[in-house]
């Protein structure tokens, strides 16, 4: 039954129509509910809402995948009063972003994407066989719609980084 949804979902998607893309997105909820962790269906589901410009959606299922959101959480447990405590603002700050209803003014902020990729480059490899490389490029595109430039650049990379191993 599963995969007989996923085989529709995927005509549906085929047509490039926003109301057979709808149509394939409920497809896939009703195989996700049955089956929650099969990676096609999955795969499936954040693409239409990708193409039916859900960013936030999208960000909302692959938020583990974030990496200043994962710099928040990390940074929260392990944080004892420590007296660096911008970048954990600057996390909370985007955490707020993808929280809120977009009614907010639009603010510019800039850290160091250096710092950033140190603090989360290793955990971005530890799952990257049971994870998929589809995750990295699809919730990139997301975040670069929702204005995480600097999440973006590096989920971006990261994927492009797994392709060429892959390819190799």
């Amino acid at each position: 039954m599963v995969e007989r949804y996923v085989r529709e979902a995927k005509m549906l998607i085929a047509t490039q129509e926003q109301s057979e893309i709808a149509a394939a997105l409920r497809l896939l909820d009703a195989a996700l509910a049955v089956a929650p962790r099969m990676e096609v269906a999955l795969e499936l589901k954040v693409r239409s809402l990708l193409c039916l410009c859900r960013f936030k959606e999208v960000a909302d299922m692959l938020q583990d995948y974030i990496p200043s959101l994962k710099i928040v959480f990390s940074e929260d447990a392990s944080t004892t009063g420590s007296s660096d405590n911008s970048s954990t603002q600057l996390s909370k700050e985007r955490h707020t972003l993808l929280s809120s209803g977009g009614a907010s003014e639009p603010s510019c902020t800039c850290f160091s994407i250096s710092d950033l990729k140190k603090k989360v480059i290793s955990g971005l490899f530890k799952n990257v066989e049971e994870a998929g490389q589809w995750r990295y490029s699809v919730l990139g595109q997301a975040c670069c719609h929702l204005g995480l430039m600097e999440d973006a650049l590096v989920l971006l990379q990261t994927g492009k980084r797994l392709a060429t191993a892959a390819f190799r």
